[in-house]
């Protein structure tokens, strides 16, 4: 079975919002919704880097592995999630920001509520991103307009509403063989699914983690994980051509992934994605997904988790697509 990596799937889709304008988890038994814990929300607090003279050790108890795992396991036993959300991606020295909101409900399996949405205004131009699941099929709208008026803004307006059946994908990947815990993991991440549990376990496998440190992040103490990736995702992303270049990946691909987790619940205020500059050992920030005023464990109205699309506009199914790309590999495929 060849399954979707999350990198080279998830990345694009998380700043394809933002590229335009310049220019585009699976639960076990046990993984069961905790009791609502007592977490402050960050409405009202000011936002602010980390605090300086704070990037110390972290105390010796966990590794950074460890640290992650047991993120990623808080993570899910979480009854909701609800966060505001800003994106920020600089490319060529310019800064460009999006923001929105993240809505989940404890992942189960076989049922994966969220919905994700993100808007971008660039002068006259705006762009937005919404994905939403009511637990089995995944529906993704992105709309661009240039900005304009009259006839000519009709025309240059770009609306795609596309539909995933992920149960149906799920099925097909545990029938085609090979099929894992993490194997799950990597494609819900793919397919833009699963949300933060299913991406920090997507980063679980794939990196290579340096020592954790404690810092403090709006207020609350976090630990740091800096990765990179491992050899293998290395090799699959690097340019052609660059195999004997570790560093030589793709101008769109980071180099590094740097999680702020909270070290109460887990949750990753903030995941910064760095970009090593040419010739020189500085990591420049690539792409940052901070995540504000952070509320757990509150009831989320069901309605959230629906989407219609507007009348007379043709949703485009993808499932197939997905089902043949998973199922082995006798000819070659081509895009929807």
């Amino acid at each position: 079975m060849k399954t979707p990596r999350s990198l080279p799937n998830r990345f694009p889709m998380l700043v394809g919002l933002l590229l335009w304008s310049v220019a585009t988890s699976p639960l076990t038994a046990q993984d069961q919704p905790a009791p609502k814990a007592q977490v402050p929300s960050e409405k009202g607090v000011a936002a602010q880097e980390a605090a300086p003279g704070t990037d110390r050790p972290a105390t010796p108890t966990r590794s950074a592995a460890a640290e992650l795992k047991r993120a990623r396991q808080l993570l899910t036993k979480h009854s909701s999630i609800r966060a505001r959300l800003i994106e920020q991606v600089t490319l060529n020295d310019r800064t460009y920001r999006a923001e929105g909101r993240y809505l989940q409900l404890a992942l189960k399996p076989g049922d994966w509520r969220m919905r994700l949405e993100l808007t971008l205004k660039v002068g006259e131009s705006e762009g937005s991103l919404l994905e939403v699941c009511n637990g089995s099929v995944l529906q993704t709208r992105t709309e661009i307009d240039p900005g304009g008026t009259g006839k000519k803004k009709r025309e240059n307006k770009e609306l795609r509403i596309s539909r995933r059946n992920v149960q149906e994908i799920l099925d097909a990947a545990r029938k085609s063989g090979d099929f894992s815990e993490q194997t799950e993991a990597n494609l819900l991440t793919s397919l833009g699914l699963g949300g933060l549990p299913a991406l920090l376990a997507s980063l679980e496998q794939d990196m290579k983690l340096g020592p954790p440190k404690e810092e403090t992040i709006r207020d609350r103490p976090v630990v740091v994980l800096t990765g990179t990736w491992s050899e293998a995702v290395a090799s699959r992303l690097r340019a052609p051509g660059a195999a004997a270049s570790p560093g030589l990946l793709p101008t769109t691909v980071p180099d590094q992934v740097r999680l702020y987790l909270d070290q109460q619940t887990g949750f990753p205020y903030r995941i910064l994605y760095l970009k090593k500059l040419p010739n020189r050992d500085v990591m420049k920030p690539m792409l940052t997904l901070d995540f504000r005023d952070v509320v757990l464990n509150e009831a989320i109205a069901p309605a959230e988790f629906e989407y219609e699309p507007p009348a007379g506009i043709e949703s485009v199914d993808e499932t197939n697509f997905y089902i043949q790309m998973l199922a082995p590999q006798s000819g070659t495929r081509t895009n929807p």
